[in-house]
């Protein structure tokens, strides 16, 4: 027996919405719609959706929202051979509280350790093991590991209490 001589299969479209089985909800139907009508709004949907994440993803991209061409100049220290870190000569190669000996060419920048100016819960550059004291008479020190000046009120992630 061929395909052709069975039954002739039945899509979604095809089915009654069963008036007499009242035990069966309709699927949030009115009684004069069909499953076609509830496609077409699921599609439109679809599209809408679509076409509204495509305009803002352009709108987004065009970069005319006022401000986009500007810059802004960031507090990151370029290190190269021979650079004191950003620092005065003085504290180029000089020793923390905790005996670290700073070296100007492997420094992370402030912006990698979230430098602030302020103190953390009573922690500060000062308390820290890595910080370098003024040596200059300028206010500010200098870190073993971070580059830059540094406030002694300052903090970072890397800090680490001196003990000593």
């Amino acid at each position: 027996m061929a395909d052709d001589e069975r039954t002739p299969r039945r899509d979604a479209t095809d089915r009654p919405d069963r008036p007499d089985r009242p035990d069966r909800p309709t699927r949030g139907r009115d009684a004069g719609e069909t499953a076609e009508t509830d496609a077409g709004r699921t599609r439109r949907r679809f599209i809408w959706l679509t076409g509204t994440a495509a305009m803002a993803g352009l709108a987004g991209c065009s970069g005319g929202g006022g401000g986009a061409a500007e810059t802004t100049a960031t507090a990151t220290t370029t290190q190269s051979s021979g650079s004191t870190g950003g620092v005065p000569a003085e504290y180029a190669t000089a020793t923390s509280l905790g005996g670290t000996q700073r070296n100007p060419d492997s420094l992370s920048s402030q912006e990698a350790v979230s430098y602030q100016e302020e103190p953390s819960e009573g922690r500060q550059c000062s308390t820290c093991r890595y910080y370098i004291e003024d040596k200059n008479g300028d206010g500010a020190g200098a870190c073993a590991i971070v580059a830059g000046e540094i406030s002694p009120e300052g903090y970072c992630v890397s800090y680490v209490e001196y003990e000593g």
